[in-house]
């Protein structure tokens, strides 16, 4: 398969809008496992069924850990390419969010070694600047892995045992990061005095 050909299915069903509304011609009326066999019999336009079903999930897990939106395209690249792998045992979003975490960590990996600094650089937040911007600026210095369980559970929604499943750790690694991730964004929150 041509990585062009990819990218075009991936470009038809990449709206760049995230928003949550089905359209008549969304994925709504086939199952991930229906849409998945269309892909493995070498239907490359039915895969921008699932990038359309799931930009959404995706974008906010990647906004949240590294602010790119081309590593939440390099996710769905990466889960075309990994799909005759999929077992259909599993659910398909777990497993999704697993390469758009894994897809994140690496984005975040590259910068730090191109960017050779080891601390972000200290926020500056105007007064009236949306409390969600701050935030997000706020998630965005903790932790990867502080940062990951914050965005599944407050943002996508996630129950601990999903995270748990899409970490591939125990339910109660998820239980004390999210803790922690909590602490963390307290004590941040008071240093910025917002």
């Amino acid at each position: 398969m041509e990585y062009r050909k990819i990218e075009s299915a991936i470009a038809l069903g990449w709206s760049g809008t995230r928003v949550k509304t089905a359209t008549k011609n969304s994925a709504a009326a086939f199952s991930d496992e229906d849409i998945i066999e269309l892909v493995r019999d070498g239907d490359t336009e039915a895969f921008g069924r699932l990038v359309t079903r799931y930009e959404n999930f995706v974008f906010t897990l990647v906004k949240g850990m590294v602010r790119s939106e081309e590593a939440a395209q390099e996710t769905f690249l990466r889960a075309y390419r990994g799909i005759r792998r999929f077992e259909l045992r599993a659910g398909f979003r777990t497993w999704l969010y697993r390469i758009a975490h894994n897809t994140a960590l690496s984005y975040l990996d590259r910068e730090k070694r191109g960017s050779g600094e080891s601390e972000p650089m200290e926020p500056s937040y105007a007064p009236n600047q949306p409390l969600r911007l701050k935030l997000e600026n706020l998630i965005g210095r903790l932790k990867p892995e502080y940062r990951a369980v914050i965005m599944f559970y407050y943002f996508d929604d996630l129950k601990y045992e999903e995270i748990a499943e899409t970490l591939d750790c125990p339910i109660g690694t998820v239980k004390i990061r999210l803790y922690r991730a909590k602490y963390e964004l307290k004590k941040l929150w008071e240093r910025y005095e917002l």
